[in-house]
C-alpha cells in the first residue's frame, strides 16, 4: 500500500548536473562561436525525467536552431517544483545575472519580486522583440502583468479561468456511484465536506489506501471555494472576497483558514493523507511513482479543467479519464494570468534576445515543442500534426512543463492521454468564467517591500505543517499570527486597501 512505501529520491544525486541546471557545452563549433550569446532560462520541472546526454543532445538541436533564428544559444536551468522558489530566491537575491525566469503567484512570487526590482520592465522592448505575442495576447492580459504602470513580466497563453476541485478514478467513482461535476458553472458542485465523506467511504472500501493525491496543497487552490481573491499571492497577507471586492482582509485571521488548516490536521489523523504529507509534498520523485500505482485513485493539479483530466490520466496511467469533483465557479482573476509568467531579470546582459526567445517559444511550435519533448524518433514519436507519443524510457522524457512556457495552445498532447482537441476544449472552460472586478489589479509591494520579506519568510515557517495538517492549528496559528503582526502584517493590508481603492477610483 502507498501508506507503507519506502521513501527513496537515489535518483536525484545521480542527476545532480541536471538539478544544478544542465549546462550545454555540446556545439562542435564553439570555440568559432564565442560571440554567440547564451542565455539562460529558469524552469520548474521534472529534472529527474532527463540525463545530461539527454539534455545535451536536446540543446544542441535546438542551439542550432536558435542561432540561426535569432543568433543566440540556450542554457536551461531546470529544478524541481519543490526546489525551484527557494534556488530563484537565492539567484534573486545573490544578483546573479539570468535572462528568462518562470515566475507566479504561487511559485517564485511574481509580485515580490517585481516590487523588489527583481525583473527588468519591458515597456520598451516589447514591441520590437514580441511582435507574435504583442499582437495576440489580450490587453487584458498584459494589464495582469503591470506593476506600478510597466510590465515587468510577459504571461503565457494557457488555461486563465479558475476553479477548485479533484479527480477521482472513473471505476472508483462508479463502483461507489458518485457523479461527478459539470465543466458548467454551478452544476453537481462539491464541498471539502463533501470530499472528506468520499474520502471516508474509499477507505472503508479499500483498507490501507490513502485517498488524498497529497501531491499538492488545496489551501493553495482552495481560494475559489472560499470566495477568495488572492491579491499578492499566496504567501503575502491581503484577499478580497469576491461578496465584497472592496474590502481587504488578511486571510490568515479568517475562520476560512481555521477551519481549513483543522480539516487536514483530522485528515491526517483518520488516514485520508499521508502521515508525513508536509514532507511527502515536496518528494517530486516518489509522488511520480506512487500516482502509478494501482492504490492511487485521486488527482489533484492546481484545478480541475479537461486539460487537467487529462494530465491525470498521464501522470496516473489511467485507462479512463477521471471525474470531476468541483467545489468551485471559474473565476477570470488577475491570478489566472499570473500563475504562468516569464520575467527578464534585472541584471539580464541580453534582454532583446530574451524577449525575442519568449517570443519564439509563443509562435514556433517546432522550438517550444522540441524543448518540451526532445528529438523525434529517441524521446517521441508523432502520431498526428498535434499528437505525440512519450518514450518514456529514453534520457529526455518530457521534463519540462508546458503550462510553464509562453503559449500551451502550440505545444502537442500525448495521444491516448489528451484528446487531440484538447485545447479547443480548455478555450471554451474559460469562456464562461465569471469575471472579477478587480481583474488586472497588480499589488505593487514597493511601499512595504520589508513587511512583505519578513511576513513571507514567517508563513513559509509554517506554511507546510498547517496545511498539511502536521500541526494542531488551534494552538499554532495565533503564534503565528503573532509573529505576522510583530512583522508588519497590518501595514501590508494598509497598503493593499490604499491600492485597492485607487484601483475602483480610475
Amino acid at each position: 500500500m502507498m501508506k507503507n512505501k519506502k521513501r527513496f529520491v537515489g535518483t536525484l544525486t545521480a542527476l545532480s548536473l541536471a538539478l544544478s541546471g544542465c549546462v550545454l557545452t555540446a556545439s562542435a563549433s564553439e570555440s568559432s562561436q564565442e560571440e554567440i550569446p547564451t542565455l539562460t532560462w529558469y524552469l520548474p520541472g521534472n529534472p529527474t525525467n532527463m540525463t545530461s546526454d539527454g539534455y545535451n543532445a536536446v540543446m544542441e538541436e535546438v542551439n542550432q536552431y536558435l542561432e540561426e533564428k535569432i543568433g543566440c544559444h540556450l542554457e536551461v536551468k531546470l529544478f524541481a517544483f519543490s526546489e525551484y522558489a527557494q534556488k530563484c530566491s537565492t539567484v534573486i537575491s545573490a544578483g546573479e545575472p539570468y535572462d528568462l525566469m518562470f515566475t507566479c503567484d504561487w511559485l517564485n512570487n511574481f509580485a515580490t519580486n517585481a516590487g523588489s526590482n527583481a525583473y527588468l520592465a519591458l515597456d520598451d522592448l516589447l514591441a520590437e522583440n514580441a511582435p507574435d505575442a504583442m499582437a495576440d495576447i489580450p490587453e487584458y492580459m498584459w494589464k495582469a502583468t503591470t506593476v506600478n504602470g510597466k510590465i515587468f513580466a510577459m504571461p503565457a497563453l494557457q488555461t486563465y479561468a479558475k476553479n477548485d476541485g479533484i479527480f477521482l478514478r472513473a471505476d472508483v467513482a462508479e463502483e461507489l456511484g458518485i457523479e461527478g461535476s459539470s465543466y458548467d458553472n454551478g452544476v453537481n458542485t462539491y464541498t471539502l465536506e463533501d470530499i472528506e465523506e468520499i474520502y471516508s467511504q474509499i477507505v472503508e472500501a479499500y483498507p490501507g489506501v490513502i485517498p488524498a493525491d497529497c501531491g499538492d496543497i488545496f489551501w493553495m487552490h482552495m481560494d475559489e471555494a472560499y470566495g477568495f481573491n488572492f491579491l499578492g499571492g499566496f504567501d503575502v497577507p491581503g484577499v478580497v472576497r469576491f461578496s465584497d471586492e472592496h474590502t481587504v482582509i488578511d486571510q490568515f485571521q479568517t475562520e476560512e483558514f481555521m477551519d481549513y488548516c483543522k480539516t487536514m490536521y483530522e485528515w491526517v489523523q483518520k488516514g485520508y493523507a499521508q502521515p508525513d504529507w508536509a514532507t511527502y509534498v515536496t518528494m517530486t520523485d516518489q509522488l511520480a511513482i506512487d500516482r502509478k500505482s494501482p492504490d492511487h485513485m485521486t488527482y489533484q493539479q492546481g484545478f480541475t479543467a479537461p486539460n487537467v483530466a487529462s494530465m491525470a490520466v498521464s501522470d496516473c496511467g489511467w485507462t479512463e479519464t477521471p471525474v470531476p469533483l468541483i467545489m468551485s465557479n471559474k473565476y477570470a482573476v488577475t491570478s489566472g494570468v499570473t500563475q504562468s509568467l516569464t520575467a527578464v531579470g534585472v541584471n539580464s546582459r541580453y534582454p532583446e534576445k530574451a524577449v525575442q526567445l519568449y517570443n519564439l517559444a509563443y509562435s514556433d511550435p517546432w522550438f517550444v515543442n522540441t524543448l518540451v519533448y526532445g528529438i523525434e524518433g529517441v524521446n517521441y514519436t508523432k502520431v498526428s500534426d498535434t499528437e505525440i507519443e512519450i518514450i518514456r524510457e529514453s534520457n529526455y522524457a518530457n521534463p519540462l512543463a508546458t503550462f510553464t512556457l509562453a503559449n500551451q495552445f502550440i505545444t502537442w498532447v500525448e495521444a491516448g492521454a489528451y484528446p487531440a482537441d484538447v485545447w479547443e476544449q480548455t478555450k471554451a472552460f474559460c469562456e464562461d468564467a465569471t469575471p472579477s472586478e478587480l481583474f488586472g489589479f497588480i499589488f505593487d509591494s514597493s511601499n512595504v517591500k520589508s513587511e512583505v520579506a519578513n511576513c513571507s519568510a514567517i508563513y513559509e515557517e509554517y506554511k507546510y505543517p498547517l496545511l498539511c495538517g502536521a500541526v494542531d492549528p488551534e494552538s499554532v496559528i495565533p503564534d503565528m499570527l503573532s509573529r505576522l503582526e510583530n512583522a508588519g502584517s497590518a501595514k501590508i493590508i494598509e497598503e493593499m486597501q490604499r491600492q485597492v481603492d485607487a484601483f475602483f477610483e480610475n
